[in-house]
């Protein structure tokens, strides 16, 4: 049940994010006491003065409360009111601050919170500031100078909008104190977050602000609206200033060339299928909707409402793909939409395709036809139909000696996994995530040579995820043999390089040369190849007993060059090389390993104008991961 697991596998980290947290079983008697403090950090003045913090103990067993601090300026500590803990924390006479932990013990139970104090802080200071933006379409450099000079200051920005509408939830609150607040939030977070780092509250603090002039890069949506603000800082993370706002807007996203054809193919009651095809690699969104939802939206209404997405990054894409859309509602109306798509604005116009599901027949139960194309030592191709096309069912492959009633048990609880553990709301779900419908080109991998498999296929229910029809299997099919390819390619080093003299002719290409040998390698191919891998490693492996042939092609298929015609490999001289490639044909059969030990000296590069520089890719010689 390989491509089962795999498939579900694959739709359970997708959903990871969205899942409910499990339920927590509540305390029962005898269970251990456990201690937590509310808050992370107290930030406390350079006067000192008397502090507090609330906890929560739960399970008590009798044993004494008692709170100590790691530093003697915090102490005093009155534990007399249940669920609070009282202390007192002396003035601070140095300029810098200073940090230390206290501590809340239960008997075998403890907790801690951080306890950060300013220093002494200057007199009043009048802080100036003057920032300016320089605005290319979503990008924004924010430059921002100080006076007196050697001010420690934060500077960031906000949406307007999102602080528009947290400002609607907080009543007679203004942008200066929010944004107030929110500097101190972030300044006391990286105090604390730093503490655990081993970072002093100085150090901590240093890493989010700055001191003299400076310039943030920032990229940004397009055409919106933001605050800027800045605010002056101690050392130790207080504020000395309120936040000074200024408000800027990015300009337009660049428009894009790009045009995306939408093509869809079957259409069933559940699901289509459909291609999009592009003509450059620039980045666009794909969505499916309920047509009635966005026929009646505009082009800039839809990317609103895209922008709203909690997570819209599964829908970007880059070049073309072919995909199956699921959706809830048979007979019913869908659009497919298509845009360019940048920095949350669209880059060209939104193609609408629109596509009407089929009506699903629940008496209908699926009769099979499985045709078998091609057999090879490694894979099974095969067309499954079943009919009526609105039918859901599972196939897969099996082995020889597997029965019905196993595979069915083995699929029924994979999927029920998935259900009671909060990927799918119901068994039926769960199955229609990896069942299909109608005719599909299925493809089985992983297979062994010389061994009996048979592709079955079971009806399921929509409704309910149960199957609904008996097995359907195929007759046994048996996987040939592993043969010696009779394609391959040819790699040979003609040629090779010093790329000191390659960065004189060509110094863009060839910036800051170590003394490397450049070593351009083609592939000659010959007879059936489908696939092809190949790199240099810094060994010899000429030994086979070292390096044999089984671990050299797992090594390159997870490491190696694949399908690409021309390389750049850079080699350290005078040290042995073994260049290593095979080729795979369309029945699965590899070639022989061929492996070329090589020895580069800088005496024998050839002349930098016989190199022909193209579009290669460069890579380095690599050891043999055994």
């Amino acid at each position: 049940m390989k491509r089962f697991f795999a498939l579900l596998s694959f739709v359970a980290v997708a959903m990871l994010s969205a899942c409910d947290p499990a339920p927590v079983d509540e305390s029962k008697p005898g269970d251990p006491a456990t201690l937590n403090i509310d808050d992370n950090l107290i930030q406390v003045s350079a006067s000192g003065g008397d502090y507090a913090f609330t906890y929560t103990l739960e399970n008590p067993d009798g044993s004494e409360l008692k709170a100590e601090a790691a530093a003697d300026w915090i102490h005093s500590f009155d534990l007399s009111i249940e669920g609070e803990v009282s202390f007192t924390v002396d003035a601070n006479t140095a300029a810098e601050s200073r940090i230390a932990n206290l501590y809340l013990k239960y008997g075998k139970a403890e907790d801690k919170i951080v306890v950060s104090q300013s220093g002494i802080a200057p007199g009043d200071i009048e802080y100036e500031f003057e920032v300016n933006y320089d605005i290319d379409g979503p990008y924004v450099d924010m430059n921002v100078k100080v006076s007196p000079d050697g001010t420690r200051y934060f500077a960031w920005y906000y949406p307007k909008e999102t602080l528009e509408e947290a400002l609607a939830q907080s009543p007679g609150v203004s942008i200066e104190q929010y944004l107030n607040r929110w500097v101190e939030v972030d300044l006391s977070d990286a105090i604390y977050y730093g503490a655990y780092a081993g970072y002093t509250a100085e150090q901590a603090v240093a890493e989010i602000t700055f001191v003299g002039e400076s310039t943030q890069s920032f990229e940004l949506n397009g055409e919106s609206d933001f605050y800027g603000f800045v605010c002056a800082v101690s050392d130790g993370g207080e504020r000395l200033s309120d936040v000074e706002v200024s408000e800027f807007r990015t300009g337009a996203v660049k428009p894009s060339s790009n045009q995306i054809g939408v093509e869809v193919g079957d259409i069933n009651s559940d699901r289509f299928d459909y291609t999009i095809t592009t003509t450059n690699d620039d980045q666009y969104a794909v969505i499916v909707f309920p047509t009635a939802e966005v026929e009646n939206l505009t082009d800039t209404e839809i990317v609103a409402m895209f922008n709203d997405i909690d997570n819209y990054i599964p829908y970007l894409h880059r070049n073309g793909f072919s995909t199956t859309a699921l959706v809830e509602k048979e007979d019913s109306d869908y659009s497919i939409l298509a845009f360019g798509y940048e920095y949350g604005m669209a880059t060209t116009e939104i193609k609408r395709v629109n596509v009407h599901t089929l009506k699903y027949d629940p008496t209908a139960t699926a009769e099979f036809q499985i045709d078998i194309k091609k057999v090879t030592n490694f894979r099974i191709k095969a067309t499954v139909d079943a009919t009526p096309k609105t039918c859901l069912y599972y196939a897969d492959y099996c082995y020889e000696g597997e029965t019905a009633e196993e595979l069915m048990a083995m699929v029924h609880e994979a999927a029920q996994w998935y259900v009671d553990n909060g990927y799918f709301n119901s068994l039926a779900a769960s199955m229609k995530s990896v069942c299909l419908k109608g005719k599909r080109d299925m493809e089985f991998t992983g297979l062994e040579p010389e061994s009996n498999y048979r592709i079955f296929a079971v009806g399921v229910d929509e409704l309910t995820g149960e199957f609904n029809t008996e097995v359907f299997f195929t007759e046994i099919i048996t996987t040939p043999a592993r043969e010696l390819s009779e394609g391959y390619i040819e790699i040979s080093v003609d040629d090779y390089f010093y790329d000191f003299d390659l960065a004189e002719v060509y110094p863009e290409e060839f910036t800051n040369p170590e003394g490397w040998a450049v070593v351009p390698l083609e592939v000659n191919i010959h007879g059936d190849v489908v696939d092809y891998y190949y790199d240099i490693y810094t060994d010899d492996l000429t030994d086979t007993t070292y390096a044999p042939d089984e671990g050299l092609i797992l090594d390159l298929e997870a490491n190696g060059i694949h399908n690409k015609p021309l390389i750049m490999s850079y080699c350290y001289f005078e040290s042995p090389l073994t260049l290593v490639y095979f080729s795979k044909d369309s029945n699965d059969n590899f070639s022989a390993v061929t492996r070329v030990p090589l020895m580069l000296f800088p005496a024998g590069c050839s002349p930098v104008e016989d190199f022909k520089y193209g579009d290669a890719i460069e890579t380095r010689a690599r050891s043999f991961k055994k």
